[in-house]
């Protein structure tokens, strides 16, 4: 075992003790967050496909179109207006059909032609060996503050285990669950795709990937969408301790369609220097301001968090303790807040799409990624995260 893992773990045991609750909305990077991909941003609201003040679209009906929500369309043409894509009522996320439809995936190709082909849990890119059962689940909420962002789920994908607190009532994620006993410089146990994972501009990175938890999607989209979109919520007990050391966890989106980049797979969801999501990440700013950023790998200064700790309290990320021999207690952990990634597609395309989470170097400071509020898009697509309208 190396120096830095046994700093790690010699911290893991010295922070967590003193914990108690703290209502948490936060923000340590200071990289913009506004992020594209060459791209402009969008809103995230997708129209109808008019300008504004515009002449209005004639109302098109076939069955494999999706609904698009509040044009006053019959777009599917099933005699309904705009029905009501909510389908995770009851659902567990067990299966990973199951927990698409958590997600908002709510048609089949085999019902209507459209939506999930298959769907499938592994440990990680081209494989299909199943994660822990533990890493992935379907909730009614994600601590004292966090709701679905449609219908009464939301999905939770962790390196440790997928639900409030980490296995245990009142146990930071800060504290990790080491699935398969990762041992560093062993080529680790998961499997992340080509280039993966990547580091932030600036920080080191390790490559050997664990605890890797991957959702397999295979989708094909209604003959009238031209992209998708989708929201999610990275969480890390890597925060503040190991900002920007070579073991930050990460989360990626990535997509495999023939018109996306000229057939090249890739990740979606960045910031705006494109970095992938991680501690590091430039909407990470659900955390405690004025913390010392990167004891354990390299001080980095103090953390900024304008959106403060307040969605961490009760969540696992949000416990409170000692870091760094800071004078002031902090969250061992830290949010991007909701965001969503959205890409361009074709209208009846199939493709494919892996929402992946891995402990990087080592197997313990675990990790999660909410995901929710899966749609089709219509008009222009820009490949783009950011903040959604109705988000701070």
């Amino acid at each position: 075992m190396n120096t830095l893992s046994i700093m790690r773990r010699g911290l893991r045991r010295r922070l967590v003790p003193v914990v108690t609750m703290l209502v948490v909305v936060a923000g340590c990077n200071e990289v913009s967050p506004n992020a594209t991909k060459s791209k402009p941003a969008t809103t995230g609201r997708f129209d109808t496909g008019e300008k504004d003040g515009g002449p209005a679209r004639p109302c098109v009906t076939d069955p494999s179109y999706y609904d698009v929500p509040n044009d006053g369309c019959d777009n599917d043409g099933d005699g309904t207006i705009d029905n009501p894509p909510v389908c995770d009522d009851g659902e567990s996320g067990d299966s990973a059909e199951s927990f698409a439809r958590g997600m908002g995936i709510c048609t089949k190709v085999s019902e209507v032609g459209y939506g999930l082909v298959s769907a499938k849990f592994t440990r990680g890119h081209g494989r299909d060996d199943a994660p822990q059962a533990e890493q992935h689940s379907l909730l009614e909420k994600f601590g004292d503050k966090l709701r679905p962002r449609e219908g009464k789920r939301l999905g939770v994908l962790s390196t440790g285990y997928a639900q409030e607190f980490n296995g245990a009532p009142n146990e930071p994620f800060s504290r990790g669950r080491d699935w398969y006993g990762a041992v560093p410089g062993s080529g680790g146990n998961g499997t992340a795709p080509p280039g993966f994972p990547k580091g932030a501009k600036g920080c080191p990175q390790e490559t050997e990937v664990n605890d890797v938890v991957n959702l397999h999607l295979e989708l094909t989209a209604p003959k009238n969408a031209s992209g998708f979109a989708f929201d999610f919520n990275f969480h890390s007990g890597e925060w503040p301790t190991f900002v920007c050391s070579k073991y930050n966890d990460g989360f990626i989106a990535y997509l495999n369609a023939k018109s996306y980049e000229s057939g090249r797979p890739d990740n979606i969801s960045f910031d705006s220097l494109g970095n992938p999501v991680s501690v590091n990440n430039g909407f990470f700013d659900r955390c405690t301001p004025g913390t010392t950023l990167g004891c354990g790998s390299q001080t980095l200064g103090l953390s900024k968090c304008p959106s403060g700790p307040g969605e961490l309290a009760g969540t696992g990320f949000g416990l409170v303790g000692a870091s760094c021999g800071a004078e002031a207690l902090a969250t061992l952990g830290g949010a991007t807040g909701w965001l969503f990634s959205q890409a361009p597609i074709l209208g009846g395309e199939t493709f494919t799409l892996d929402l992946m989470i891995w402990d990087v170097g080592d197997g313990i400071l675990d990790s999660s990624v909410l995901l929710d509020n899966f749609r089709w898009a219509l008009g222009e697509v820009a490949t783009t995260t950011d903040r959604p309208a109705d988000v701070k």
